[in-house]
């Protein structure tokens, strides 16, 4: 099976058979997210350049995969960002062969950005979706404009709300990620309440929160050198979290995580039944009383 390193996954995906669809980040092609260090490979790397493999070798990988785990295999996910991007057609013959080879198959997931949603019809949703797709996760990184723009998201609110609303109305499950720390000092009150109220709006089925790591020649790593951009300590990466999380309103259940491997404070639960608990935790970390992740664990 083909890999070319470094591959990316959700961490709900540590489980899953991984199958390289497309190799690296299709919207690379149109500028780069300057908190994302995934580009800078492209320099010193080139077969990580942005391209779909041929569905043939994808399908090669999948019969491969049978031989060497069997039937057993329950979740896959297809790597890298944006698999969502293939054409219907092929993606649906991708899907529909793992659940030929793995008949206890549950659920094929993967990356999606808002315009690979847009460009598909409504059709083309719901056919992946019968075909066996269950789940996309879209990055969101943040509710608030100015930080979408100064990070060169190149997505807007509006954008980001329709295709999540799109893909819903096609059956699809979504998983939203939403990165702290992601406004600096500067916009973290506003990142943090607006990113609640566009989660709110969105209603989505999973919620994950990441923390911002700063990657060696980035431009966010270059803004810090210059003083333009001033990181969150530890003690305002809770603060900024329960207040996302305070703005939150759900009325439907939605799994939260943020046992990314960033995060200073791993939670999980439900809302908005676990809401008060996980705001009461927040709390008790800001009051020293629950320990928080060291330094020298977190990792992208």
């Amino acid at each position: 099976m083909l890999y070319v390193e470094p591959v990316y996954r959700p961490p709900s995906e540590a489980d899953s058979l991984l199958i390289q669809a497309t190799i690296g980040c299709s919207s690379a092609a149109l500028g780069h997210c300057y908190f994302c260090g995934s580009w800078l490979l492209e320099k010193v790397l080139p077969p990580k350049h942005f391209r779909v493999r041929p569905v043939h070798e994808i399908l090669q990988d999948l019969e491969e995969a049978r031989r060497v785990y069997g039937r057993g295999v329950q979740r896959i996910f297809l790597l890298d960002s944006n698999a969502l991007v293939m054409k219907t057609e092929p993606l649906t013959q991708v899907i529909e062969k793992a659940f030929a080879l793995f008949p206890n198959l549950e659920r094929v997931s993967v990356y999606a950005c808002a315009a690979d949603i847009q460009r598909k019809s409504h059709e083309d949703l719901v056919l992946l979706r019968k075909a066996g797709l269950r789940l996309l996760y879209i990055g969101l990184e943040s509710g608030n404009e100015e930080v979408l723009r100064l990070h060169n998201k190149g997505v807007s609110i509006k954008e980001t709300i329709e295709a999540c609303r799109k893909a819903s109305e096609a059956g699809l499950e979504i998983s939203v990620t939403v990165i702290l720390g992601l406004g600096g000092r500067r916009l973290s009150g506003e990142h943090a309440k607006d990113s609640g109220r566009v989660i709110s709006r969105i209603q989505p089925e999973y919620l994950g929160a990441l923390t911002l790591m700063v990657v060696p020649g980035t431009p966010v790593n270059e803004w810090i050198s210059q003083g333009r951009f001033e990181l969150l300590n530890q003690e305002e990466i809770l603060e900024e979290l329960g207040h996302m999380v305070e703005h939150i309103k759900v009325e439907r259940p939605m799994v939260f995580r943020t046992n990314h491997a960033s995060n200073y404070l791993p939670l999980r639960g439900t809302l908005p039944a676990d809401k008060t608990a996980i705001l009461s935790l927040i709390n008790q970390a800001q009051r020293h009383k629950v320990p928080l992740r060291p330094e020298h664990l977190r990792g992208l």
